[in-house]
């Protein structure tokens, strides 16, 4: 077929549009650097992000593009990942410069130990394309372990119980031995010398912790014991621990501990304190109606007539929630009652007619009064207070949405996970589980199967030897939220 006839048939096609006559179309132009600046933060290497920030230098910079962060909850706080990748320059700075090769071959210890581990775990002939890949991604893995270490040491020093695996990962007993002794037992002294050198968390960082480690508070909490002076300065330090805690659940109970802390100083503070407590309490998502215990009660209150007016206190704020009102009312639940006795002239009359003598006598104690003030006896205080039961329908019980019908065992779990920082060790809650008598797997699947309709996505998850519930999942499963 030749040319002509080609293009005879593609004329006749009625499928094919003529453009010929037209004007080409033109191709919209892509600005690269649009869509860097848009997405800079999720491609930029950690050095770039934080080269100006840290004020780095080009080769501090080139270190830290090597390395990443197994990102957690934890480090994703700028505040958090700013102190961890400062000791990580102070800590590999320490290792350069104080931990000195054996073998003088070498130009640093982590040269060293990198050679080390690839020749007895892989052999590699030196200078092949296996040995020098291997051997540089056998350093990015030391630099990875070292900057765990140092995420440790920040947790540490915030108050963190939970730590992350800094494990390397070779099983090779000479490897291991020698790893300790050339890296891991120097960095460790040094780390810890280091912790002056971290900075303490600001006010910001310190809400973010502690809405996720709800018990953190006990740690600043024992150490504003520890230090008590006087009742003014403890009371603000209590105060500002719980303006760090304000999304806490676990907020109110600091003002409880403060209570029973300060009664043996004070009854009328401690009842002030317990009062703050009552108040964040009532707003919580489960109100406990925590009561003093009997020993705390016998120091603030001399007997049932005290308890009674505390009580009656109680309900008040209870019915008004006026907190300032309450806590100036406090004073009188101390005041002792007295009783006015009236004496019958008329009576007294009928005596003066029988004896004189007890004439005599009367008038001489009572005198031209016409009523005395006896202060009643008081009443030991013989039982334990019990708070009015609260039935205002503005304060609800902790419930989840009726919509996942979950058990009571389940409802129980989901607590566990809450009043443990929403993290649990695997063990405890097996123990747990199997008390109930049920299996671990099964039950844990049965919750997250409840839920996935609602957040789409697995609500309780295995990490590493914890279970983990990610807490604004949490509170889309609450009634309330």
């Amino acid at each position: 077929m030749n040319e002509n006839s080609t293009s005879s048939n593609l004329n006749n096609d009625s499928s094919i549009i003529d453009v010929s006559g037209q004007n080409p179309m033109p191709l919209p132009r892509f600005d690269e650097n649009e869509f860097e600046n848009s997405n800079k933060d999720f491609y930029w290497k950690l050095g770039d992000k934080f080269s100006k920030r840290l004020n780095l230098n080009s080769n501090q910079i080139e270190l830290l593009n090597k390395i990443n962060f197994a990102d957690n909850v934890f480090n994703e706080i700028i505040f958090c990942r700013i102190q961890i990748l400062k000791q990580f320059f102070r800590a590999y700075d320490f290792l350069l410069e104080k931990c000195i090769p054996v073998n003088k071959a070498y130009s640093n210890v982590i040269d060293e130990m990198s050679e080390i581990i690839i020749v007895n775990k892989y052999n590699y002939r030196k200078e092949s394309l296996n040995y020098v890949y291997t051997i540089e991604t056998i350093k990015i893995e030391i630099l990875q372990q070292i900057l765990k270490y140092c995420e440790n040491t920040v947790r540490e020093v915030y108050g963190i119980k939970r730590k992350i695996n800094t494990n390397l990962d070779y099983q090779n007993p000479d490897i291991i031995r020698l790893h300790e002794k050339k890296i891991l037992s120097k960095l460790s002294v040094f780390l810890i010398e280091d912790q002056a050198k971290i900075l303490d968390a600001d006010s910001k960082t310190n809400i973010i912790l502690n809405e996720t480690n709800t018990n953190r508070w006990k740690t600043k909490f024992d150490d504003v014991v520890k230090h008590y002076s006087n009742i003014i300065g403890f009371n603000w330090e209590i105060d500002r621990l719980v303006d760090i805690n304000e999304k806490n659940p676990s907020a109110s109970h600091i003002y409880f501990e403060a209570a029973k802390f300060i009664a043996d100083f004070d009854k009328v503070v401690a009842l002030e304190l317990y009062f703050k407590y009552l108040d964040k309490d009532i707003i919580s998502t489960k109100f406990e109606n925590k009561q003093f215990p009997k020993s705390i009660q016998k120091v603030i209150f001399r007997n049932q007539d005290e308890v009674n007016n505390f009580v009656d206190l109680v309900q008040q704020f209870i019915n008004n929630k006026n907190l300032e009102r309450t806590i100036s009312f406090i004073p009188t639940i101390f005041q002792p009652k007295r009783k006015k006795i009236s004496i019958d002239r008329s009576a007294i009359a009928d005596i003066q007619k029988q004896d004189s003598l007890t004439v005599e006598l009367l008038e001489e104690y009572l005198g031209d009064e016409e009523s005395i003030e006896i202060t009643e006896t008081e009443q030991t205080l013989t039982e334990e207070f019990i708070l009015p039961e609260v039935t205002n329908e503005t304060i609800n019980s902790f419930k989840f949405k009726d919509d996942l019908q979950l058990s009571d065992i389940q409802v129980n779990i989901l607590e566990l996970f809450e009043k443990s920082s929403y993290s649990m060790i695997q063990n405890e809650l097996e123990d747990f589980i199997k008390s109930k008598n049920l299996f671990l797997n099964s039950t844990i699947d049965a919750i997250n199967d409840k839920c996935f309709e609602m957040l789409d996505d697995v609500l309780i998850e295995e990490d590493d030897d914890y279970y983990t519930i990610y807490p604004d999942y949490y509170k889309k499963l609450l009634l309330n939220d």
